[in-house]
């Protein structure tokens, strides 16, 4: 027991002694990670607050967009076909572009509409790595040549990598 205080003492070395007598061993914060961590929480708080009005308006387009398509048509559009639907959620996706965070929420919604992973795993590949309309104004930053090639590198890399995600995801099943 006492050679375990002394562990713990060692590890407080170069704290307060009030810090030493609040952390009781278990819990080490020291002053200058205490300000990290709020620095921290508050960083994290900006950003949840900064999300929350984009994630509401992707919310309110896509209850605009289930209004607006009829019921069924996801359906038409997506067969279930291993190889055209990749296609389908890759085209689609380069020509919606938008960021990461509604991209959980839009692909979640599509799931929900009975589109297959495959399609919607593309879609969301090609939704954030792809983007057609900000083509223009990336040509005009990076070049021509090097815009051109990245959103075509990556849209003809999202349909092998949904392909490899979902029989990844279907071995994960199998085995646990």
């Amino acid at each position: 027991m006492k050679g375990n205080q002394n562990y713990h003492y060692k590890l407080l070395k170069g704290f307060t002694e009030k810090s030493r007598k609040i952390q009781g061993g278990t819990h080490i914060i020291s002053p200058k990670s205490r300000s990290r961590l709020k620095k921290s929480v508050k960083k994290t708080l900006n950003t949840i607050n900064q999300s929350i009005p984009l994630l509401l308006g992707v919310i309110s387009a896509i209850s605009l967009l289930n209004a607006a398509v009829p019921e069924g048509a996801y359906s038409k559009i997506f067969s279930g076909n291993i190889f055209l639907d990749p296609l389908l959620g890759g085209i689609i996706g380069s020509v919606a572009a938008g960021n990461p965070i509604t991209s959980y929420v839009v692909g979640g919604e599509l799931l929900s509409e009975g589109v297959s992973l495959i399609a919607v795993t593309a879609f969301l590949l090609t939704w954030v790595t792809v983007g057609l309309i900000h083509l223009p104004a990336e040509i005009d930053l990076l070049g021509k040549k090097f815009a051109l090639a990245r959103n075509l590198i990556c849209f003809i890399v999202s349909v092998p990598v949904a392909v490899l995600v979902v029989i990844t995801v279907e071995i994960i099943g199998v085995l646990f």
